[in-house]
């Protein structure tokens, strides 16, 4: 075969938040069972956990990739193609409970995927572009539709909101 005639390399990357509300893991459940189809096409499927994590102490953390890595790298993402992240993902200042003053508190969304295309990432949900907001059920529909483009849809499933474009900083 001919390495231009070849199908791109697709991975999807999906996120759920350690210690979701036991009312969501239905939905959850329905999330992972349509992103796990995505493999019958082709495609390098991830499920992972994570949760809100304290990036002045994770940078101590030595065990692998880190949360506000990822984080940081869906950020530059956003901000070259001319996203939002927010409110989905948000830093707040918090109390440390070892020093009793403030720190920063890093927030995921329930449930974000990622899309990478021969190693590049092309997109990130949820996300807004200050007109629609994207979430992951839109993105699937689009991947699971065989669109090259997950923003390209008719019609969004989840209405914007005010403070979407926010930034992250």
């Amino acid at each position: 075969m001919d390495p231009l005639d070849r199908p791109p390399d697709r991975r999807v990357v999906l996120y759920l938040r350690q210690h979701a509300s036991a009312a969501l893991v239905e939905e959850l459940c329905g999330l992972v069972e349509r992103v796990r189809r995505l493999e019958a096409d082709g495609a390098a499927v991830t499920v992972a956990t994570w949760g809100p994590v304290t990036p002045a102490l994770e940078r101590l953390d030595d065990t692998g990739p880190s949360v506000s890595h990822t984080v940081d790298s869906f950020q530059a993402w956003a901000d070259r193609e001319g996203y939002s992240l927010r409110p989905a993902f948000s830093r707040c200042e918090t109390t440390s409970l070892l020093e009793c003053r403030p720190c920063t508190e890093l927030r995921v969304p329930t449930a974000c995927l990622a899309v990478s295309v021969d190693g590049e990432l092309r997109c990130v949900v949820p996300c807004s572009d200050g007109e629609r907001t994207y979430g992951v059920e839109t993105c699937l529909d689009a991947l699971e539709a065989g669109r090259g483009d997950p923003f390209d849809t008719p019609e969004p499933r989840e209405p914007p909101r005010e403070d979407a474009t926010v930034p992250l900083e």
